[in-house]
């Protein structure tokens, strides 16, 4: 399947935005994934944009504006998506773990791939404003995502039995993690699983990363449930010897099966 079938309708980004404000947006995104936020210009933002500098002030303001502009521009048509997908599972009943999943990490590899010309762009400026964090991106990125986050450890929580508030919240950062990792790696400059797995893994087809990643992920939270409901392999081993030496305390005594005579 090529990626343009296996890309949903999703929205552009910028829509509904003034003409000018937009072309600005869409070349600030572009510059910024491609050459990050400190090395961008405003200049090589304004050429792409075919417009002065005098625009970009008009419009934002600032550079730092621009950028958390850019950071918002970004976060809101894809957060938007992830919700509408966890609340069209939940209007069912209560979603299974897979559908939570799913509804978190679908979106993002969906809409970077199809949202510009440039496949995984939005994700590429992410992983940008996550490497060399600033306090302009990092504003923009806690005002978007922070509610967001909460909504989907609720999620998992009420989607799993037994799994831990803790251990959702690791499990919802570490499912981010394995999201934005696979994404960039699947970069058409980087391509390393596909290389190295001699083309078994086609990080080319977003919904093949979707498959793999709620696989993956759900595989994790289950594993982790079942750990943490078993009992620790070194009590037991002490319980035994404790017993053998006949040191079992009063407490441990009522687990303790009578021996037979």
């Amino acid at each position: 399947m090529s990626r343009a079938s296996a890309v949903p309708d999703y929205p552009q980004l910028f829509e509904g935005e003034q003409a000018t404000r937009a072309s600005i947006l869409r070349a600030a995104l572009e510059v910024f994934a491609q050459r990050g936020f400190e090395a961008a210009s405003l200049r090589e933002i304004t050429e792409r944009a075919q417009v002065n500098v005098a625009a970009i002030h008009y419009h934002f303001g600032t550079r730092e504006a621009l950028m958390q502009d850019v950071m918002r521009a970004v976060a809101g048509p894809l957060n938007r998506l992830r919700l509408a997908d966890l609340d069209a599972a939940c209007a069912q009943g209560q979603p299974g773990l897979d559908e939570v999943v799913r509804a978190l990490v679908s979106p993002p590899v969906m809409l970077s791939a199809a949202a510009t010309g440039e496949p995984r762009l939005l994700m590429r400026l992410l992983i940008q404003a996550r490497a060399l964090p600033r306090e302009a991106t990092n504003s923009a990125i806690f005002e978007q995502y922070d509610a967001m986050a909460i909504r989907f450890v609720e999620a998992l929580i009420a989607a799993t039995p037994g799994l831990s508030r803790e251990d959702a919240f690791w499990s919802y950062a570490f499912a981010i993690g394995a999201l934005m990792y696979i994404v960039s790696d699947a970069d058409q400059a980087y391509h390393r699983l596909q290389r190295i797995s001699g083309g078994l893994c086609d990080t080319d087809e977003p919904a093949t990363i979707v498959r793999q990643l709620v696989a993956f992920i759900t595989a994790g939270i289950r594993g982790r449930v079942a750990v943490a409901a078993a009992p620790p392999a070194g009590a037991v081993k002490v319980s035994r010897v404790a017993k053998a030496a006949g040191t079992v305390s009063p407490a441990a005594k009522t687990t303790v099966r009578p021996a037979r005579r």
